[in-house]
């Protein structure tokens, strides 16, 4: 049935970016055909007699030797199949923008794993809006992005800038872009400079020995290697020595928060493998 390829289609194309059919709102004869038909049909199948259970799909593809695959490119694979259309390597993808957002609130230690509530909306005897002042506001939450309120007439901000959905058109499939703002945001974000304090006062509340391990633990989801150590320790103190402005006792946290922004402004932090 059309309704559980289409399903289907959606959940691949969330865990590997692209749809068996790339074009997840058209499966007629304007539409992309499958690349791998016979799959489609199967998963299909499976998720019907599964119940239509949708967690169980998600461990279906998971567990798959496709989804395990390394994103390491091959000169042979690469020549005959450029556009990956046979799935010999996962491809790197970017963190959607609520997923960007939550990452930094979670390594922040500031993620509010609760439940959304109602909004704190105006009262409605205070509503004046019209068609050329309409209702347009973003009240500031650390849970997560899913409870964020959604203005049909104005993308969130954050979400705008790293290719959330427009509510006020269907988005079938996301863009992925690279621009200077997302670089400036990095730079400047009152929000983005305060997730990287907090997770520099979390290294900062270890010894000193195990700092900048517990930096990278919970950034990077690993280890720093002896390259990493280098550069973090090379860093660390050129940072030191350009605050002469500072307090010298305020020197270390400000030089850790700093090292904390380059590690969630990397590729590492942002993309996944």
């Amino acid at each position: 049935p059309l309704t559980a390829r289409v399903m289907v289609n959606r959940i691949w194309q969330h865990h590997f970016g692209k749809g068996i059919v790339e074009s997840p709102n058209d499966f007629g004869a304007r539409g992309i055909p499958p690349t791998h038909p016979e799959l489609l049909d199967w998963l299909a199948a499976e998720f019907i007699s599964s119940g239509w259970r949708i967690k169980q799909l998600h461990k279906l593809i998971v567990l798959s030797a496709v989804y395990q695959q390394g994103s390491e490119s091959r000169p042979d694979a690469l020549k005959a199949d450029v556009s990956n259309n046979l799935y010999w390597r996962f491809e790197r993808r970017r963190l959607t923008g609520e997923e960007i957002r939550d990452s930094l609130l979670a390594v922040s230690g500031q993620l509010d794993r609760t439940p959304g509530g109602p909004h704190p909306f105006p009262p409605e005897k205070s509503w004046g809006f019209t068609q050329h002042a309409p209702f347009n506001t973003v009240y500031d939450t650390d849970r997560r992005s899913v409870y964020l309120v959604g203005v049909r007439n104005r993308r969130h901000p954050f979400l705008g800038l790293f290719d959330g959905a427009d509510p006020n058109a269907t988005t079938p499939q996301r863009q992925t872009t690279t621009v200077p703002t997302q670089a400036l945001y990095f730079l400047n974000d009152p929000f983005f400079h305060a997730q990287a304090e907090k997770l520099a006062a979390r290294a900062l509340a270890k010894p000193d020995a195990e700092r900048l391990g517990e930096l990278f633990r919970v950034a990077l989801q690993r280890l720093p290697t002896a390259k990493d150590r280098e550069f973090a320790t090379a860093f660390l103190d050129r940072y030191a020595k350009s605050l002469t402005d500072a307090p010298a006792a305020d020197r270390p946290k400000l030089s850790w928060a700093a090292l904390a922004r380059v590690l969630l402004a990397s590729n590492e932090f942002l993309f996944v493998e």
